[in-house]
């Protein structure tokens, strides 16, 4: 990701709808799941400038991992000094450390994906879980990915085979933000036409930003129980294998 977008996020984190969006699906579904447990240790891969890592503190000791010295600058300004500096694929802790771990946009980031999911397998305990939150659909793929350096966008079998070929179970598979795309759409037509840098990473003046926010906190429901067929993005709920050997598993060929 270019350096000043680090930047760009700490300001617009908090407000922006499409991390509130984010927040209102992968928040409530750990709670779901993980209920009042306090006392786990979590890690959370490509954290950032770490809001979402404070979230995470509620689940007990909370550290983050970045490829991005600039990012952990920013964590550090937001008062998360428990974070490094390191790849995703290969990471820095022994096996079985960690009960929970979060990749929020992260693996499309990664060149060698089902080797940073076997990775976050071998960090995790037996039956320990992982978030992993990631855009979706191929067809979607454009400049702004293209600009923040996304190697793929996913479709849900594909994402479902890679998780699970890494050792897990799903326990909850969705696509997020099926409601919202008309509106997304619409707007890439007009950046085509106006373009401006950085566009899609700018907060949309009230009450758009806020209807916009609505319409994803109204579709979390929809995502963390029944689920939803299509959209912009896809959210997983995993948990590891008992009795699997992440050293040992082999992707197909």
């Amino acid at each position: 990701m270019e350096l000043e977008a680090y930047a760009n996020i700490f300001q617009i984190e908090e407000r922006l709808w499409w991390y509130r969006g984010r927040r209102d699906v992968c928040f409530p579904l750990l709670e779901k799941h993980l209920g009042n447990s306090s006392e786990l240790e979590v890690l959370d891969v490509g954290c950032g400038t770490g809001y979402n890592l404070k979230l995470l503190e509620k689940y007990g000791r909370a550290r983050g991992v970045d490829m991005s010295e600039e990012a952990l600058r920013f964590c550090r300004e937001r008062g998360v000094t428990d974070v490094t500096l390191h790849e995703a694929e290969v990471l820095p802790f022994p096996d079985e450390t960690f009960d929970l771990l979060t990749a929020f946009d992260v693996i499309e980031h990664i060149s060698d994906d089902r080797q940073a999911l076997s990775e976050f397998g071998r960090l995790l305990k037996p039956r320990g879980w992982m978030l992993i939150y990631t855009p979706a659909l191929p067809w979607l793929y454009n400049d702004h990915d293209r600009k923040v350096h996304h190697k793929r966008r996913y479709v849900r079998d594909e994402l479902k085979e890679k998780i699970e070929t890494a050792g897990f179970e799903i326990i909850h598979l969705s696509y997020v933000n099926f409601l919202i795309l008309p509106a997304v759409l619409a707007a890439r037509v007009m950046l085509y036409f106006r373009p401006r840098e950085h566009a899609e990473m700018e907060i949309p003046p009230e009450p758009l930003n806020g209807f916009f926010s609505a319409l994803c906190k109204l579709e979390s429901y929809l995502v963390n129980s029944v689920g939803l067929p299509y959209g912009m993005t896809l959210v997983a709920l995993a948990r590891k294998k008992p009795g699997i050997d992440q050293k040992g598993l082999k992707s197909p060929i």
